[in-house]
């Protein structure tokens, strides 16, 4: 098995995953990642039993379709050459996935592979105790990774909830070997992408409360929007955040935020890996669908209140109708209709700076609507997060990752309004 972790929410939204944020930004958040600079300058130990695989539905998506994202992956995200050797990881619920790469690969006139792994035979093996061998990649995994030019990651194992149900310490086990994977692919060049594709699964869809159908078609139709359209749409916003020094959000549910700027780096997230990002140093793998502005904020300016109306998706549940009231750049009371744990859980361990206002971002992806894990990314959406933001440059350094997300708000820099933010 040839995997990887990424840390971070679509945005580093924490220990793993946009995300920003969901899972994104470095070793931390989630709720995306970023990427063109555009600036001017569980609780208790509990063994997993044995169970039978999780019976899958009826494939939403046509073998068509399937072409088409993957001509979409290689051609505009990935810029795939004629002659270059695409490593392909598959998982059972992705292989349809890996056999479209695979097709579209050989159509371009490249060299496809095929890591495949058994979803049953995996957790047989954590059923097994064999957490260890699984933790270790061999050396003829190493050959291949080394020898690749591309690389696609649906993300996988499929069964995320039953993941998270692990001690941390087995899932530190399972992952061992992800540091090395990194290093292994930056000595070679790599390239490639992390597909949400991977993330829709019976178990998971329940935990949010989604249909899985509808939440795999929107992850089609928004893993092919064109990287440069999200780079025409994001770099005015970029070029305004990059001058300013103040942040004002609203909208009609009671938001009303004064954040500060600082100057600082703006990334635009178009879908496009980075190989030599020393910041962000996992970036030579992009995450698919894209779309986001984002920066640092002034980790001491922040007063008002942000209500947001998009579900906060953690890994494997949600928090929802979340409000976070600031005052004298602190977070100082947030409310939550369901989910507060999530949030509360992490923030008293998140040590100093996990009050202080965090990363800021706006969502340029029409094809999104409260997707989980992508809800940073939703055109219009407005993300505010406390706690780290060292990874797109800032001086917060808390391990904790919080946000909020409210589409379609107005955003104002010093005091005039952003085009294209509600």
């Amino acid at each position: 098995m040839i995997s990887k972790l990424y840390y971070g929410p679509a945005t580093d939204r924490g220990a793993e995953r946009p995300a920003i944020l969901r899972s994104s930004f470095d070793v931390g958040y989630a709720p995306g990642a970023v990427l063109a600079d555009v600036s001017s300058a569980p609780g208790a130990m509990r063994k997993v039993l044995s169970a039978p695989a999780v019976a899958m539905g009826p494939d939403p998506v046509t073998p068509q379709t399937r072409g088409q994202l993957a001509h979409s992956v290689l051609a505009q995200n990935l810029k795939l050459r004629r002659g270059e050797h695409v490593l392909i990881e598959a998982w059972t619920h992705t292989l349809p996935w890996a056999v479209a790469f695979a097709r579209e690969s050989r159509r371009m006139g490249a060299f496809p592979l095929i890591s495949y792994e058994d979803e049953g035979a995996y957790w047989d093996s954590v059923d097994a105790n064999e957490f260890k061998v699984l933790g270790k990649a061999a050396a003829h995994e190493w050959a291949a990774l080394a020898k690749a030019d591309v690389y696609i990651y649906p993300w996988a194992p499929g069964d995320r909830v039953r993941l998270n149900a692990l001690p941390p310490a087995k899932v530190d086990q399972l992952f061992a070997f992800n540091e090395q994977w990194y290093e292994v692919a930056r000595r070679a060049g790599l390239r490639g992408a992390r597909l949400e594709l991977g993330r829709p699964y019976p178990s998971l869809a329940r935990a949010y409360g989604v249909d899985e159908a509808t939440w795999t078609d929107q992850l089609v139709r928004a893993t092919m929007v064109s990287p440069d359209a999200l780079a025409r749409a994001g770099a005015p916003l970029a070029r305004a955040l990059a001058k300013g020094r103040s942040l004002r959000v609203r909208d009609s549910a009671g938001t009303d935020l004064r954040l500060g700027l600082a100057r600082r780096p703006t990334y635009v997230d178009v879908g496009r890996p980075i190989l030599k990002d020393r910041v962000r140093r996992f970036q030579m793998l992009t995450t698919l669908p894209s779309g986001a502005v984002r920066l640092a904020l002034d980790e001491t300016v922040a007063e008002g209140t942000l209500v947001a109306n998009r579900t906060c998706f953690y890994d494997d549940g949600v928090a929802t109708s979340a409000v976070f009231h600031f005052h004298d750049g602190r977070l100082k009371e947030t409310e939550f209709a369901q989910g507060a744990e999530r949030f509360e859980k992490g923030f008293a361990h998140g040590g100093v700076g996990r009050d202080r206002p965090g990363l800021f971002s706006i969502g340029l992806n029409a094809a999104l609507h409260d997707t989980p894990q992508l809800e940073d990314l939703e055109q219009g959406a407005v993300m505010v997060s406390v706690g780290g933001n060292r990874g797109f440059g800032g001086k917060n350094a808390s391990g904790f990752f919080g946000w909020a997300v409210s589409a379609g708000a107005t955003v104002e820099v010093d005091g005039r309004p952003i085009s294209g933010s509600g």
